[in-house]
């Protein structure tokens, strides 16, 4: 009779396993397109009793995963995410540069300046090619602008996408921290099939997080808990705590991020890990801050480089000439940046070489005609002995002095004034007719004072995110100085020699210093310009090609960890036979032993 109760026994034990089996292989065929989802499989071992057989028992449902493979796709999903942010924030900068005027690029628009300036050099008195040439130079300002304002909204743009994915970040830690929870608590009693579907969420929640930064994950096989690490192995959670991430004053013109441990009450503790750039080697954070604080910063230093090589140049030619007809006061153009008008010039290095250069001023009617000069005597620019220093104050003194020019000397009308005038920007050295009449003509004898001071600059401004062309040029395109002062301290209103000059900027190689990333080089402005835009193209190219290797070794970890986890319809509807098969059989034990057990009731 005990014997064939044990058989009854044996035949229940193996119903009651054919059927978890079934229900854990129906389990995985439902949840076959299901993402992230480990294929989950039984574990058995045979049960005895008093040494004899009692049938089978069940040890664990375990989920199928190999987390070296799995830590592959979490490098690969982190790699592919730094490459295409990266990809895509590269391309809208080369937009920057190709659409920065309804024109095109800003080649295009410094190359039509030029040819504008070259147009006019054939006929200089033509009103209409004047005009031309004025509304070039405002439109090379406005797509200088223009490019640096799309630069700094792409800066702001990547910024914003950090705010944004930090608040993504704070809501996939707190996720897998409360995972971590669920399953460290049922791992404590059970048999891991209530475990299973709850590491796979967790999984998927880090994967998640490691598109943003790059991660290390520690597995504690005793508890199932995990501990989720930055690349370089600072704690973001595990099973006791979690961080959260937030944005932090930093002085410069970004926030930093920072992550503070969630304490047991909730709060945040006070102590800030700071998340920085040169600690981060993958992951969409990462693209996101190289971008804003590498890149941008980068070809906007280009861009500065260029604008202020460029703009130099030209308000150095404009400079040397003078309108036809002249105007009737010229202010200086580069002396915004000293303190005072009484700031010695020898002190800076873009004024250090004017001691001992001359200059010719004369005073013309409105037809050009000469009426005060000082040609036949230059007038010298030098520290007054023993003095060591030249200011604006002291170059308006030696104007005013002079006995050719200065009126205060002349005792009369026909002279100029020379006197240092304050604007909001900074001091400016201001020459202008006393006769309200006149007007007044300058050039350089030896060296380069006007171009140093700017006295006839075309454009102002100082960087890319300021340059604007002189608003009574913009205004008036007769001012505009396309040419010299005559021997006899007059102006030809055919005149176009300094036109013709500026022209040459065409051929003209300028000295461009090193910057973001570009090397120094002699260059037209045009040919920097193309260098700038096809380094940029070519880093664009790279970026694309990075992209689509890192989402294809992305794609390949994720087959190859599927091939192992995933589930195979056929091998699973193959298993469920199997166990269909095993659950018939352990019932047909059971009819047996009925049977066998009746017809012993008979018997009695």
């Amino acid at each position: 009779m005990s014997n064939l109760t044990n058989a009854l026994r044996i035949g229940t034990s193996g119903m009651q396993y054919s059927q978890l089996a079934l229900g854990t292989v129906s389990h995985n065929v439902v949840n076959a397109n299901t993402a992230g989802y480990s294929r989950q499989v039984v574990q058995s071992s045979a049960a005895s009793l008093n040494g004899f057989g009692a049938g089978v028992q069940l040890e664990s449902v375990q989920r199928v995963a190999d987390r070296f493979l799995n830590s592959r796709v979490l490098t690969a999903t982190s790699d592919s995410s730094y490459a295409a942010s990266k990809s895509s924030y590269l391309s809208s900068l080369e937009d920057t540069f190709t659409t920065s005027n309804a024109s095109g690029g800003l080649e295009s628009v410094v190359g039509m300046f030029i040819t504008s300036m070259n147009n006019l050099a054939t006929d200089p008195s033509n009103s209409s090619l004047r005009r031309n040439v004025v509304q070039q130079a405002s439109l090379v300002a406005g797509a200088i602008k223009s490019v640096n304002d799309d630069l700094s909204t792409v800066a702001t743009d990547a910024d914003n996408s950090i705010t944004a994915e930090l608040d993504v970040m704070n809501q996939l830690v707190k996720d897998i921290y409360q995972l971590n929870t669920q399953i460290v608590q049922l791992q404590a009693g059970g048999n891991g099939a209530g475990n299973n579907d709850l590491m796979d969420a967790r999984d998927q929640k880090i994967k998640q997080l490691s598109q943003s930064m790059g991660v290390q994950v520690n597995y504690n096989t005793s508890t199932g808990g995990v501990r989720v690490a930055t690349e370089d192995g600072r704690r973001l959670v595990d099973e006791s705590t979690y961080v959260q991430f937030s944005r932090n004053a930093s002085g410069g013109e970004f926030r930093s991020i920072v992550a503070q441990s969630v304490q047991s009450n909730g709060t945040l503790s006070n102590t800030k890990m700071p998340i920085e750039y040169d600690n981060l080697s993958t992951g969409r954070i990462k693209a996101l801050m190289e971008v804003r604080d590498v890149t941008v910063p980068g070809l906007k230093a280009q861009v500065d480089q260029f604008t202020s090589v460029f703009t130099s140049e030209v308000n150095r030619l404009t400079s040397q000439g003078t309108s036809s007809p002249p105007s009737f006061a010229l202010n200086s153009g580069n002396t915004h940046a000293l303190a005072t008008g009484a700031a010695d010039l020898l002190a800076t290095t873009r004024f250090s070489g004017i001691s001992g250069t001359t200059i010719n001023i004369s005073v013309t009617n409105s037809l050009g005609t000469a009426v005060t000069t000082s040609s036949g005597t230059p007038i010298t620019l030098a520290p007054t002995l023993p003095a060591t220093t030249l200011s604006l104050a002291d170059i308006a003194n030696i104007i005013n002095n002079d006995p050719t020019v200065g009126n205060a000397a002349l005792g009369g009308t026909q002279g100029v004034i020379a006197s240092v005038v304050n604007t909001s920007q900074g001091p400016e050295l201001r020459i202008e007719a006393a006769d309200t009449n006149n007007k007044v003509v300058m050039a350089n004898v030896t060296g380069d004072a006007l171009g140093m001071l700017g006295m006839n600059n075309l454009f102002t401004g100082s960087n890319s995110s300021d340059v604007g062309i002189r608003a009574d040029i913009a205004a008036n395109a007769d001012l505009l100085p396309v040419a010299f002062m005559r021997a006899d301290g007059g102006v030809s209103n055919t005149d176009g020699q300094n036109i013709i000059k500026l022209a040459g900027l065409a051929d003209l190689k300028l000295t461009f210093a090193a910057a973001g990333g570009l090397g120094g080089q002699q260059a037209t402005a045009v040919s920097y310009l193309n260098t700038m835009s096809s380094t940029l193209a070519v880093n664009v190219s790279a970026a694309s090609d990075n992209a689509l290797f890192a989402g294809n070794l992305e794609s390949q970890a994720q087959e190859l960890a599927t091939s192992v986890s995933g589930v195979n319809i056929n091998e699973e509807l193959a298993q469920m036979l199997v166990f269909q098969s095993s659950f018939q059989a352990s019932a047909r034990i059971i009819s047996v032993v009925n049977d066998l057990l009746q017809e012993l009731v008979n018997i009695v």
